[in-house]
C-alpha cells in the first residue's frame, strides 16, 4: 500500500501498522542515539501521532480542511480529502506524508511514519503559524499516572527538571539546579517510586516522557509500545494499531475532560440576571525553589521560554505581585497572582483550559514537580 492509495481510516491502519512491525527490534542499551525520540535501531522510523488541541471554528474558517489548507499553504503542504469526510492527507513538498484524523472534534492526531526531525519541526511550525492551533501538553503529573489510569505497563520514563531559568545566576541554589536522566530499568515503576520516596532529587522528579506496554483486552498477542512525550507527541511500535489507537482514545479523552473541568469550574464570567459572576479563581499552593520571587516573576512574564507569557507584573502588597498576561501559544488573556506561598490564576470564560495546563507543566518543570498535582488529576 502507498501513501496515495489509503482512502479511510482502515487503510491509515493498515499502512501505519506495518510500519509499527518494521521497526520493531529487541532493545538494547546501545540500540540507538535516537532513541529518546523515538527511533529504532533498524533504520526504519516509528510511527509519530502528534496531538492537537484546535480551535479551527473560531478562527476564519470553520471547517477542519478549509482551516489546514489555509496554514498548509504557507508551510508547503498540500492537503486532500479521503473517503472518511474528518480525515485528510496532508502532503509535504520534501516527499514527507501525514494524515490528520479530526474525528475527536477540537483534538486532532496527526500521523505520520517520516524522519523524527523533519516532522518535530513540521508539527512546530503548524502550531505557530495559527493562534487557534496548539499542542497537547501533557505534565509531568499526567505523565506520571498515565501507566496506572490507562492499566498499562510502565518500562521507560525520562526526567526533565531545570530551575535555572527562574533563578539568578550569581546566587546559590539550594539544593539541585537541574536533572536530565533516562532511566531504562526492569523495574521501572518501582525505580520512579524510590526515587520519590528517598528524595533523590528533592521537588524535581519531572516526568518529561513515558514508554507503556499495551497488550489487547481480548487475549490475543497484540500489542503496542508507546513513549508518551509531554509536548503530545508519540511514537510506537508493536504489533497492532488499533492497541495504539485505543490508548490514544483513552489519554485524548482524559485530557479533554480535564481542559473542560478547568474551562467549565473556573472560567470566569457572567451568568443568566440570576445567576450573576460565575466561575471559582484557581488556587495552588506553591512551594518555591527560588529564592527571588520579583526575579522569578519578572522571568516567567518576559515573553520568553520556558513559559512564553508576556505581561508587566506589578508589586501589589509585600511579596505579591500581579501580572495581566497574554498567552504567546494562544494569545488569550489571563491574570495571575503570585506570593510566596501560592499562584492564583483568573480565568475568564472563554479562555481555554489548554492555557492552564501548559502554565502548570512550566511550574512542574522549572519551580517544584509537586505543584498543582490536585488540579490535574
Amino acid at each position: 500500500m502507498t501513501p496515495a492509495s489509503i482512502q479511510t481510516r482502515r487503510d491509515l491502519a493498515r499502512f501505519l501498522q506495518a510500519q509499527m512491525v518494521a521497526s520493531r527490534l529487541p532493545w538494547t542499551p546501545a540500540a540507538s542515539p535516537d532513541e529518546d525520540e523515538g527511533e529504532g535501531a533498524s533504520g526504519r522510523t516509528q510511527v509519530k501521532t502528534y496531538l492537537l488541541e484546535a480551535h479551527a471554528h473560531e478562527g476564519p474558517t470553520a471547517e477542519p480542511l478549509e482551516f489546514l489548507r489555509s496554514i498548509g499553504s504557507l508551510l508547503g503542504l498540500t492537503v486532500s480529502e479521503t473517503k472518511d469526510g474528518d480525515l485528510f492527507r496532508l502532503e509535504h513538498s520534501n516527499g514527507d506524508d501525514f494524515w490528520c484524523d479530526t474525528s475527536m472534534g477540537r483534538f486532532w492526531r496527526l500521523y505520520t511514519t517520516a524522519d523524527v526531525e523533519r516532522t518535530d519541526r513540521l508539527r512546530d511550525e503548524l502550531v505557530a503559524a495559527s493562534p487557534w492551533l496548539d499542542n497537547v501538553w501533557l505534565p509531568p503529573s499526567v505523565l506520571e499516572n498515565l501507566p496506572q489510569q490507562t492499566r498499562t505497563e510502565l518500562q521507560t520514563f525520562s526526567l526533565s527538571h531545570d530551575r535555572r531559568p527562574l533563578h539568578r545566576a550569581d546566587t546559590p541554589m539550594p539544593d539541585v539546579d537541574y536533572v536530565s536522566m533516562r532511566v531504562w530499568a526492569s523495574r521501572a515503576a518501582e525505580t520512579l517510586a524510590k526515587l520519590r520516596r528517598h528524595e533523590v532529587f528533592p521537588r524535581a522528579v519531572s516526568i518529561r516522557s513515558v514508554r507503556v506496554r499495551a497488550d489487547a483486552d481480548s487475549g490475543s498477542e497484540e500489542f503496542c509500545v508507546s513513549e508518551y512525550f509531554h509536548h503530545g507527541k508519540v511514537t510506537t511500535t508493536g504489533n497492532s494499531f488499533d492497541v495504539h489507537t485505543q490508548l490514544v482514545v483513552q489519554v485524548v479523552t482524559f485530557y479533554r475532560a480535564l481542559v473542560e473541568r478547568i474551562e467549565s469550574v473556573f472560567g470566569l464570567g457572567y451568568g443568566s440576571d440570576r445567576q450573576g459572576l460565575i466561575g471559582n479563581p484557581i488556587h495552588i499552593p506553591v512551594e518555591w525553589t527560588s529564592g527571588d520571587i520579583e526575579y522569578a516573576v519578572s522571568r516567567m512574564f518576559s515573553a520568553a521560554h520556558p513559559f512564553r507569557l508576556w505581561g508587566l507584573p506589578e508589586k501589589v502588597a509585600d511579596s505579591h505581585y500581579r501580572a495581566r498576561a497574554v498567552d504567546l501559544h494562544v494569545g488569550q488573556t489571563f491574570t495571575v497572582d503570585v506570593t510566596p506561598s501560592y499562584v492564583t490564576i483568573h480565568l475568564p470564560r472563554g479562555t481555554c483550559g489548554n492555557t492552564v495546563i501548559r502554565f502548570l507543566a512550566a511550574l512542574q518543570f522549572h519551580v517544584n514537580s509537586e505543584t498543582g498535582k490536585t488540579l490535574l488529576q
